[in-house]
């Protein structure tokens, strides 16, 4: 039985040394997101995530520690930031990015209630908010009812701009915008990959201990 548990333990820490960069990457300064959401009565926002540490870096470095001594002023100056650092055009059209509802945590969301029309065809997304951070990389989605997903890294190859229209059932790239290609996104899809090759494995072992019985030295004939 001793024999069982201890491999089973090791499958399992082995999982978990493979989850743990996927996590530390979660609350990454250098990884952000922007996804442009419709939700299901047809509203739409426009939502960017990134760890705090990014947004107090990036209002660090353009007001100091000393602009702010409340949640609220610190909220405030990532408002005017994002202001100046966020665009977003579709159709050829600029959207209004009215005040945004900021939740404050380890991951901090800001979200945009925006009017997008009802069809478009075209999306250009430019988001400089973190450009100043080593090796940023900013994951931009549009998530459209009907339409399939896809992935678009903004990052400083390309200005942290992506265009993008609508082709079929998903949105393609107008320029050489990275998508899932690049090498960090590539990242991600490697890791998941391997997960699923852990729990597999993991069940393996499992339906294995079932066909095979524990050592049990007691069982054993001493040979004279």
């Amino acid at each position: 039985m001793f024999y069982k548990t201890g491999k089973k333990n090791r499958v399992i820490a082995f999982f978990i040394w493979m989850l743990m960069p996927m996590l530390a990457l979660a609350h990454s300064t250098s990884q952000s997101s922007t996804v442009l959401v419709e939700t299901k009565n047809g509203q739409w926002t426009l939502q960017v995530r990134a760890a705090l540490s990014a947004f107090e870096s990036v209002v660090n470095h353009e007001y100091t520690v000393k602009g702010y001594n409340t949640p609220e002023e610190f909220e405030q100056l990532v408002f005017n930031l994002m202001a100046k650092n966020l665009e977003l055009i579709i159709d050829g059209q600029n959207i209004e990015l009215s005040r945004p509802k900021i939740k404050l945590g380890h991951e901090t969301l800001v979200v945009y209630l925006i009017d997008v029309p009802e069809t478009f065809k075209t999306v250009t997304l430019n988001n400089t908010m973190f450009q100043n951070i080593f090796k940023s990389k900013n994951t931009f989605m549009i998530l459209k009812n009907g339409v399939n997903r896809n992935l678009f890294a903004l990052e400083k190859a390309n200005n942290f701009k992506a265009n993008v229209k609508l082709e079929d059932t998903k949105f393609t790239l107008v320029n050489t915008t990275n998508s899932l290609a690049s090498s960090g996104l590539k990242w991600y899809v490697v890791v998941f990959l391997a997960m699923l090759g852990i729990i597999g494995l993991v069940f393996k072992l499992k339906k294995k201990d079932k066909l095979i019985p524990a050592f049990n030295p007691k069982a054993v004939k001493e040979v004279v």
